[in-house]
């Protein structure tokens, strides 16, 4: 049920933002295909889709639910520390801007620790959650080759090279890899502490 609250008000806000991007971008194909170029709004997407899923289908594999909880991490952890001192929407912008940046961040990392399988996961797992930026910047690559958008100076390939391309990916894997494996050391502590709270609980 969580999961499926959590699914509908990424798509409500995903909406809302097309809606409110319509008059500058022209059309809601436009203004969704122009919001999905920004890894914030990929991986907030790729959070309603999963938990839809998981809603639907009850069952993911967790290797895909701990990759998203790392992403998403990201995202929110990236805008607070270095974006958001700069950045002050107002109206409706400030309340998408609130969902895709903290809300559904925390709620996504929360509803991964509360109903994840811990014994699926282990530090084995941590490798899988490269594979997030490697897709986005073969996504990145093929929107920047066909509008010259760039949406990230890490990304911008004309301007890098190949090689600092390759630099600068291969520097997002280890930052991936690191909050992945904070996030799966505060999952066996959440575990951890559940578990001595079950032991420690007067039984009737």
């Amino acid at each position: 049920m969580l999961a499926a609250i959590i699914a509908a008000v990424v798509f409500l806000t995903l909406a809302l933002q097309t809606t409110l991007n319509l008059e500058r971008d022209g059309s809601p194909f436009a203004a969704f295909a122009l919001l999905m170029r920004y890894f914030t709004i990929w991986t907030n997407f790729a959070a309603g889709l999963i938990l839809a899923w998981i809603a639907w289908r009850g069952r993911i594999d967790e290797r895909v639910i701990f990759a998203l909880a790392t992403a998403i991490t990201i995202v929110g952890a990236v805008y607070h520390l270095l974006l958001s001192a700069e950045h002050h929407p107002v109206g409706a912008d400030w309340w998408t801007n609130l969902m895709f940046h903290s809300v559904l961040p925390v709620a996504t990392v929360l509803w991964w620790l509360a109903f994840s399988r811990p014994s699926e996961m282990g530090w084995r797992s941590i490798p899988w959650v490269m594979v997030v930026p490697v897709i986005y910047t073969i996504f990145a690559q093929i929107v920047g080759a066909a509008t010259g958008f760039y949406p990230y100076f890490f990304v911008d390939l004309p301007k890098l090279g190949w090689v600092m391309l390759l630099v600068n990916l291969l520097g997002l894997s280890v930052v991936f890899m690191l909050i992945a494996a904070a996030l799966l050391g505060l999952r066996r502590l959440v575990v951890r502490a559940f578990a001595r709270q079950v032991r420690s609980s007067p039984r009737p």
